[in-house]
């Protein structure tokens, strides 16, 4: 006996509508994230590293935010390397892990006058870019010092984060020597040791979980989902005050006429005719779409779908 098609038809449609409401959810969610501060930084990042640096402004790490991060780091590791240090003189071995760790402090505090620097030229720079009104002579002079004073700080930085890479590879062989018996005789020590080696591991694999996120997650998700993370991230979508500027209307049939082309006739989005008193909505390249479709497409991508003409 053949189950009644009306229950299996209503499952059908609450599965259908279920499902739908879930990739609608996934959709806002994965667009909201690709347009996130953190995740276009990400983009700027992955950009910097493999394309050609133009400029010393360009660099996204010498931006105010990730400097003021990198000084937060360095203090706090300053203040927790010394405080632990102080509080632990009676601990033993003395050496290695303390030579590690005063070594290792040495080295942030060599840090600060470079972290200055990049905070003061990448400031000037901005600045020099931005007046176009100054004198040739002065700006080739302060170009020249720029260089000169680029070349010894890019060196000097070279050389630190060198130092910071052997010393990340002796503190492994150091702490984790079972000989020396440090968990035992300077537990102190030997937690802050294996903090900094921590940290410093999770430093290290930066580019290789970035490379995982943009190369390798977000193409799956794009593809999964059918949404391009990347070309979201790009710019921003355009806001409600933008939205509510563009021409809105009731379509009726006179407004497209039969001798146009056909993409003048159907919304490109969703590829549907304009049936009468649709709302649509006309961007400033003359293109017209529907309106909940091309309100949808502009808050994620405040271009064209056609012609890719930015909004004012």
């Amino acid at each position: 006996m053949r189950p009644p098609s009306s229950s299996s038809s209503s499952t059908s449609s609450a599965a259908a509508g279920g499902g739908g409401r879930v990739s609608a959810f996934t959709m806002r969610a994965v667009a909201r994230m690709s347009r996130a501060r953190w995740f276009i930084f990400l983009r700027r990042v992955y950009q910097y590293q493999n394309g050609p640096r133009s400029d010393l402004g360009s660099n996204p790490f010498n931006s105010p935010g990730w400097l003021a991060l990198e000084l937060g780091v360095i203090v706090a590791q300053m203040v927790l390397t010394t405080a632990v240090v102080a509080t632990s003189p009676s601990e033993r071995p003395a050496w290695p892990l303390r030579l590690w760790v005063a070594a290792y402090n040495v080295g942030n505090v060599l840090s600060l006058p470079l972290l200055y620097w990049r905070h003061r030229h990448s400031s000037a720079a901005a600045a020099g870019r931005g007046d176009a009104l100054s004198d040739d002579l002065e700006m080739r002079g302060a170009g020249d010092a720029l260089r000169s004073s680029s070349f010894l700080m890019n060196k000097a930085r070279a050389f630190l984060e060198l130092f910071f890479a052997m010393w990340f590879v002796m503190g492994n062989v150091w702490v984790f020597d079972a000989r020396l018996g440090s968990f035992h005789r300077a537990p102190r020590l030997y937690a802050l040791c294996i903090g900094l080696l921590a940290w410093n591991a999770v430093v290290y694999s930066l580019p290789f979980l970035l490379f995982l996120l943009l190369c390798c997650f977000v193409p799956m998700v794009g593809y999964a989902l059918g949404y391009n993370m990347n070309s979201a991230s790009v710019g921003r979508g355009a806001s409600d005050e933008q939205l509510a500027a563009l021409p809105r209307w009731r379509f009726k049939e006179p407004d497209v006429p039969r001798d146009r082309d056909h993409d003048d006739q159907e919304c490109c989005i969703c590829l549907a005719q304009y049936r009468e008193k649709e709302e649509v909505r006309e961007l400033p390249c003359t293109h017209m779409f529907h309106l909940k479709c091309v309100d949808r497409w502009l808050r994620i991508i405040s271009s064209c779908p056609l012609c890719k003409q930015e909004l004012k």
